[in-house]
C-alpha cells in the first residue's frame, strides 16, 4: 500500500503550481496524495506570508495540521512556501510539531526528504532551505486536478524589482525565466489532459524572457502558445 500524503495550498496561484508539482513528484516516488488528512502519514502545508492575514492563516493551517499528530496517522508534518522561507528558524523553535522547514529553492528536494523521514523513522527537527536561484523544479512532473476548465502555468519565478514594501525578492529570490520550449511543452501536456484555458503566472509576467533571452519575451512566448 502506498504511504499517504496530505497537502495544503495556501496564497496565490503561483503557489498552487508549486503544490500540484509536489503532489506529481510524490506520486511518482509512490506516494498517495489524499484529501483525507486524518489517513495521512506525512501533511505538507504551502504556506503564504505576504501580509499579516497571510502569516496568521498559515501559523492556523500548521497547527490544525499538528493535531493529526495524535488525531490521526500523522509522523511527518513539514512546512513549505514563503512562511518556511521567511522564518525558517523561529518556526523550528515555535512549533516542535513541525518536523521539516523546506525553504522555497527546496521544493522539488520534497520526495526525498520524505523518503529519508518516513524510512530511516529519525527523529528530530530539520531545515531544508537550498537558495531560490533556479526553475528547474518547474520540470517536475505536475499533478493537475481535472475538476476545473482552467489551468496556471508558471512562467517565471522570483522578482529584482526590490520594492520597499515587498519582500517577495527575498522569498522566491531573484527574476528568472523558464524557456519558451518549456512552456510550450508543459501547456501542450496541459492541453492534452482537456484544460481550456492556460494563465499564464509569475512575480513580475511582463519582464518574462529579459534574463536569458536578454528582452522583453512575452509576446513571442503568446505567440508561440
Amino acid at each position: 500500500m502506498n504511504r499517504k500524503v496530505g497537502i495544503v495550498t495556501l496564497g496565490c496561484p503561483k503557489n498552487l503550481v508549486d503544490s500540484e508539482i509536489m503532489a506529481g513528484s510524490l506520486q511518482d516516488a509512490g506516494y498517495e496524495i489524499t484529501p483525507d488528512h486524518r489517513s495521512a502519514e506525512a501533511i505538507i502545508v504551502n504556506t503564504c506570508a505576504f501580509i499579516g492575514d497571510a502569516k496568521e492563516e498559515a501559523i492556523m493551517s500548521i497547527l490544525e495540521a499538528a493535531r493529526y499528530k495524535d488525531e490521526g496517522c500523522l509522523k511527518i508534518l513539514i512546512v513549505a512556501g514563503c512562511l518556511a522561507e521567511r522564518y525558517k528558524e523561529e518556526i523550528i523553535r515555535e512549533i516542535p510539531e513541525v518536523d521539516v522547514v523546506v525553504g522555497t529553492g527546496s521544493v522539488g528536494e520534497i520526495p526525498g526528504i520524505l523518503n529519508d523521514k518516513l524510512g530511516s523513522g529519525k527523529n528530530g527537527q530539520e531545515i531544508r532551505a537550498r537558495k531560490p536561484d533556479s526553475v528547474d523544479y518547474l520540470e517536475l512532473t505536475r499533478f493537475v486536478s481535472d475538476s476545473k476548465p482552467y489551468v496556471y502555468l508558471k512562467i517565471a519565478e522570483g522578482c529584482d524589482n526590490r520594492c520597499t514594501y515587498c519582500v517577495i525578492p527575498s522569498l522566491r529570490g531573484s527574476f528568472r525565466s523558464r524557456s519558451v520550449e518549456n512552456i510550450v511543452r508543459e501547456a501542450r501536456m496541459l492541453a492534452r489532459k482537456g484544460k481550456k484555458e492556460i494563465v499564464l503566472v509569475a512575480q513580475d509576467v511582463t519582464r518574462y524572457g529579459t534574463d536569458n533571452y536578454g528582452r522583453k519575451m512575452l509576446v513571442p512566448l503568446v505567440r508561440e502558445l
